[in-house]
């Protein structure tokens, strides 16, 4: 078995990866060599290369952008992903119960166990957790530029926008029926979070060759502070304001002439007609070796 661990050295603070070093060269008792990203898409390249040389593993280490830029070079090769989370949600890694601490998600790469998931795909971006459109894309958006990271910036930015957001009307067409929609937000999940717990798609499973449809409603700022815990214990899907279906592939078209999509959490402009697909089964990752619980 050899390695490649790719660090992007902006997740976490400025104190991560050389924490992260001393962990891995302390917990990883197999072959491994490091690599560390220098620009936006230098992730994907140290991929890349990495499976033409047939390494058996490539870790991420950093956040859900990070393990999308990387994993995409991994579709339907026979190189594994594996996870080190250091980012801000790891929505990613939550949904596959992998470790959130740095040494069990370590120890846990020296004997796997590997599961092949499906993956999403939006035009031409694939996405491993979820893709949306709509208000969490917004967020993501400002999230992105706010210059703070973590869970309280999202929820304050959250609660900002939603006061002022300006609903949107979308036309969705499945299986040669047409729907139109005016929502809050269309998510569509392969796994089941966007981070920090919160739940748009509790039942979820990247592994049963399906995409979950997700799509939340309008609703009052009384019905919001008294609902939003649904959102974090698993329990959104019973709220009358929420809907949901499995899908395979789906067309979704905006009325406005361009907004935002969201992919694992990186925000796209731009873009007023969107091509969801599923690829069953294209990825492998490193889980533990006993995870029924997935979350």
């Amino acid at each position: 078995m050899n390695y490649t661990i790719i660090i992007n050295p902006h997740s976490g603070n400025k104190n991560t990866s050389k924490a992260i070093i001393r962990k891995i060269k302390k917990y990883l008792t197999v072959p491994y060599k490091i690599y560390y990203t220098q620009y936006a898409g230098h992730g994907a390249e140290l991929a890349k290369k990495a499976v033409n040389k047939k390494v058996d593993i490539v870790i991420a280490v950093g956040g859900d952008g990070t393990i999308n830029e990387i994993a995409g070079s991994l579709v339907n090769t026979s190189s594994s992903l594996g996870v080190i989370p250091t980012g801000s949600g790891n929505g990613f890694a939550r949904s596959l119960c992998i470790p959130l601490n740095v040494k069990d998600a370590i120890k846990l790469l020296n004997t796997p166990k590997i599961n092949y998931i499906d993956v999403g795909k939006i035009n031409n971006h694939y996405f491993f957790g979820i893709a949306g459109i709509g208000f969490d894309a917004l967020v993501g958006a400002k999230f992105q530029n706010y210059g703070k990271r973590g869970a309280l910036p999202y929820f304050f930015i959250g609660i900002r926008e939603y006061f002022k957001y300006t609903y949107e009307t979308f036309k969705i067409e499945d299986s040669g029926k047409i729907e139109i929609h005016k929502p809050l937000l269309i998510a569509v999940a392969n796994t089941s979070q966007y981070g920090n717990g919160a739940k748009i798609a509790p039942q979820a499973d990247p592994g049963d060759g399906f995409l979950d449809l997700c799509i939340l409603y309008k609703f009052n700022k009384f019905q919001a502070i008294k609902n939003i815990i649904s959102l974090f214990n698993g329990r959104i899907n019973l709220l009358p304001f929420y809907s949901h279906k499995k899908i395979k592939s789906i067309v979704i078209n905006r009325e406005n002439s361009s907004g935002y999509y969201h992919v694992d959490g990186e925000p796209f402009f731009d873009a007023n007609n969107l091509k969801i697909d599923i690829i069953p089964s294209a990825l492998k990752v490193c889980v533990q070796k006993d995870d029924a619980n997935r979350s």
